[in-house]
């Protein structure tokens, strides 16, 4: 029984840690193409979950996430926070979190100025604390005649303070923040969401963060869809035990009633 127990515990770290891990840059840009809603002017979420198993070693997962958006005229706020805990064995599998807070204004119909600040934490990967706030432009190359399919690239600078958990001291860097992000919808109830993001030091290349990602969704019926969601992330400023590089592949169904 023990052996079983633990065989399912090694299963479940394998499928569930590359997804803990991959949250090391925040996709700012996915939460925003999928959860404004121009309808309203404020729009959001709350969600707390908390899960404990207990056989021959114990499973506690502690979960929080939430977004808010406030639209009006030509602005827009966003809020997104999200903290994730999870031990098994009396092992860390994940200790991590972060809010954002970022506010954008539309200057033409083509064009937006957006500020933002961050906060965030990741103890599997050494840092101890990141701080980082700046702002850029925003710029929409393609809009389809429809307003389904859309492609927007960014570029910004940003100033981030860094405490890490090991004997590395504290890092301040100046960072340049470049970003295309794009969704498509092909087919009726089809659509592909990917962004992608590249953060240098503008001094030194070599130190910079890379992350991409995209999201497939495809229907299986009126109310059924399977999505696909593949993220790769590279992060060239953490400290040497740290892992520089992490990838998660998801798959699974939604259901919508």
């Amino acid at each position: 029984m023990y052996s079983q127990c633990m065989k399912r515990l090694a299963v479940f770290t394998l499928i569930v840690l590359p997804l803990l891990l991959s949250a090391q840059i925040v996709n700012i840009e996915e939460q925003r193409i999928t959860g404004t809603n121009d309808s309203v002017h404020w729009y959001g979420h709350l969600r707390l979950g908390a899960n404990f198993v207990k056989v021959q070693e114990s499973i506690m997962q502690l979960n929080a996430n939430a977004q808010v958006e406030h639209k009006m005229g030509k602005s827009l706020l966003l809020f997104l926070m999200d903290a994730r805990f999870l031990r098994a064995g009396g092992t860390d599998f994940n200790n991590a979190g972060f809010a954002h807070l970022r506010y954008n204004r539309k200057l033409t119909d083509l064009l937006s100025m957006e500020f933002f600040a961050q906060a965030q934490y990741n103890r599997l990967l050494l840092v101890e604390l990141r701080a980082l706030g700046g702002g850029g432009l925003r710029y929409r190359l393609f809009k389809s005649a429809s307003g389904k399919d859309r492609v927007y690239v960014g570029a910004a600078y940003l100033y981030e303070h860094n405490q890490f958990t090991d004997e590395t001291g504290d890092r301040d860097w100046h960072r340049l923040s470049g970003y295309i992000s794009f969704t498509f919808r092909p087919w009726a109830g089809v659509t592909l969401v990917s962004t992608t993001y590249f953060q240098p030091k503008i001094t030194y290349w070599a130190n910079h963060r890379f992350a991409t990602e995209a999201r497939l969704d495809t229907p299986l019926g009126k109310k059924l869809s399977f999505f696909t969601d593949f993220s790769l992330q590279t992060d060239k400023a953490l400290p040497t035990d740290a892992p520089v590089s992490n990838y998660a592949w998801q798959n699974g169904l939604t259901y919508r009633f």
